[in-house]
């Protein structure tokens, strides 16, 4: 049987009393428990002679010996109290204190009343009981195991002998986790250099303490040759970090800092990094956090998010909210802006003539023109809505606008798709209808998009496949 309790303090322990050397950690413990096999009596104790041998003399060092004080007055609720006949000298070298001689009762009332219950249970129930607890704040040892051993009686009292030893140290639970940790941990002590004075090469005053795989693994580097050496000789990335200010800053301040750095990886792919620094004595601790796939992967919605799935040019959403910035630049810096609506003639009677499918495939046709003819990286290029695009083009004029949509629809024509139903030609043709902003005609975005607007409307009015400007 298995069983996890909590003490009042919080304290953890595992309580095994059957299988104990299935789930013991140290091998001694399956020896104990066979020699009390071979040796116990009727009521399951053994006499402390049948461990005086080469046994006692390998593992006194973990044992303990406690002598059973029965409680005075039973109706009180005290528990038995344990005297310390004998403690270990390994034992007495992990907690600093030798307690032979002491009472058990002195380790404080939660641990006392649970480690008597047990100890009080192995001796009525003549049966071994091994535990696992967290051991005391500021031990190095962070979990305990022990075997409990009923003991026949002598010297006139009853005895139980404990075998006792760290399951887990501190400093290895610590080194598990800066191992298994998913953010790269790297920790700095602030030091004097030789130079000091003189003009130094960034991180020349910071000393390696500890790194983790995970850093290792982030900068393609050996973490071995890190700890013991001056951060900027073994991390050649450390410069890129430009960390070196912030550092110190923490250091300064005693509170923690975040910041974000891009770094260019040897693929040439971005690598963005999420870095907290934090103060420890005498230096910093800092975690890096690879966040480049999700930095990407919000890019990604970001893109979907204002891309038009057919076309895959800009959507309205994305559109509406450049032409109000675009508008209130225009206004502010002076600089010339013209937007041009576009709308394929006769589109309705496409679809009607050729089928949905093929409709969608002339969109996706007419949209490669605009990329092909609206390059710059200022420009933006939209599906408006059904078969209806436009087109904003910062720090271009309306000749430069015309010149643009003239090729457009040069390249239309040449492309030749059949449209045997359109009352213009016999293929897919487009009108086009343009506007410059005009800061004392534009009060805003809406009245430039009018504009447009109509001058698009009077290109379908005056015969289609044109442009006009207002």
């Amino acid at each position: 049987m298995v069983e996890g309790v909590e003490t009042g303090s919080g304290r953890w322990h595992q309580v095994v009393r059957e299988h104990i050397e299935a789930r013991a950690g140290s091998p001694d413990i399956a020896v104990l428990c066979d020699r009390w096999r071979q040796s116990r009596d009727a009521q399951g104790r053994v006499p402390l002679a049948a461990f005086a041998d080469g046994l006692w003399h390998r593992l006194h060092g973990r044992l303990m010996l406690l002598r059973r004080e029965p409680a005075p007055d039973p109706a009180d609720g005290a528990g038995d109290d344990f005297v310390y006949g004998h403690y270990g000298s390994e034992i007495c070298r992990h907690t600093g204190i030798d307690r032979t001689g002491t009472r058990l009762s002195e380790l404080g009332p939660q641990r006392a009343a649970l480690l008597g219950a047990l100890q009080t249970e192995a001796l009525q129930r003549g049966q071994p009981i091994y535990t696992v607890h967290a051991a005391e704040r500021g031990q190095p040892v962070f979990t305990w195991e022990r075997l409990i051993l009923p003991l026949a009686p002598s010297d006139g009292g009853e005895w139980v002998l404990v075998y006792s030893r760290p399951l887990q140290m501190r400093h290895e639970l610590y080194a598990d986790v800066v191992d298994a940790s998913g953010d790269a941990l790297l920790a700095l002590r602030r030091v004097d250099t030789p130079d000091a004075g003189e003009p130094q090469e960034e991180g020349a005053g910071w000393l390696v303490l500890m790194a983790n795989p995970r850093l290792a693994e982030l900068f393609e580097i050996d973490r071995d040759s890190l700890a013991g050496r001056l951060v900027h000789r073994v991390l050649p990335d450390w410069r890129l970090l430009h960390a070196e200010e912030e550092c110190l800053q923490v250091m300064r301040s005693g509170r923690v800092s975040r910041i974000t750095r891009v770094l260019m990886a040897a693929d040439g792919r971005l690598r963005y990094l999420q870095v907290q620094i934090a103060p420890m004595r005498g230096g910093v601790l800092l975690s890096l956090s690879d966040e480049t796939d999700l930095h990407e992967d919000r890019n990604r919605l970001r893109h979907l998010a204002a891309t038009d799935a057919l076309t895959t040019l800009a959507n309205r959403r994305l559109f509406d909210e450049q032409l109000r910035d675009q508008v209130e630049q225009a206004r502010t810096s002076g600089q010339p802006l013209v937007l041009v609506m576009a709308d394929i003639d006769a589109f309705k009677a496409y679809n009607d003539r050729y089928g949905h499918s093929a409709g969608d495939d002339c969109l996706r046709q007419f949209a490669l023109l605009f990329k092909a003819v609206f390059t710059r990286q200022s420009d933006l290029a939209a599906r408006y809505g059904g078969e209806e695009f436009a087109v904003l083009l910062p720090g271009t004029g309306l000749e430069g606008a015309t010149a643009l949509v003239g090729r457009l629809i040069e390249l239309l024509h040449q492309r030749r798709l059949p449209h045997a139903a359109s009352p213009v030609a016999a293929h897919v043709t487009a009108s086009f209808g343009a506007a410059a902003f005009d800061p004392a005609r534009d009060h805003d975005e809406l009245s430039l998009l009018r504009r447009a607007d109509s001058a698009l409307y009077q290109a379908k009015q005056t015969g289609r496949d044109r442009l006009c400007v207002n």
